[in-house]
C-alpha cells in the first residue's frame, strides 16, 4: 500500500486505474481502512508530541520552571517527524476520497441513464 508516502503522479494514475476496477463499497472499505490507520497514528504519534511541546512551552510546567533551548528544539523536532509522518497519509485518503467520490458520480449518471 501507498501509505506512509507522498503519491507521485505516476503511481496516482496507476491507483486511479486499480480503483476504477473496485467496487464503490470496496472503495469505502479501503479509506475506512486507511482513516483508522491515520487515527492510529494521530493519537499514538502526533498527539503526545503535541501534548509534550504544549507541556514545555506553557507557563505551568511540571519538570522545570524554565526548560533548556535544547529540549524545546528537542520537543519541536519530534513534533515535526511525526508531523512528516502524518501528512502523506493524509495526502493519501484525500486522493482516494476524490476518487470515491468521481466513482459516485459516474454511477449515478449510470443509473440514471
Amino acid at each position: 500500500m501507498l501509505l506512509g508516502r507522498s503519491i507521485r503522479y505516476g503511481e496516482r494514475m496507476a491507483l486511479d486505474q486499480s480503483f476504477r476496477r473496485m467496487t464503490l463499497r470496496q472503495l469505502l472499505t479501503l479509506a475506512e481502512k486507511c482513516s483508522r490507520d491515520l487515527q492510529e497514528q494521530l493519537k499514538g504519534t502526533l498527539a503526545p508530541r503535541v501534548a509534550e511541546f504544549r507541556d514545555l512551552s506553557r507557563p505551568v510546567r511540571r519538570r522545570s520552571h524554565y526548560p533548556t533551548l535544547k529540549a524545546m528544539r528537542n520537543s519541536l523536532n519530534r513534533l515535526e517527524e511525526a508531523e512528516t509522518e502524518v501528512t502523506p497519509m493524509v495526502e493519501y485518503l484525500l486522493e482516494q476520497l476524490k476518487l470515491i467520490q468521481a466513482q459516485a458520480r459516474r454511477d449515478a449518471e449510470n443509473r440514471r441513464r
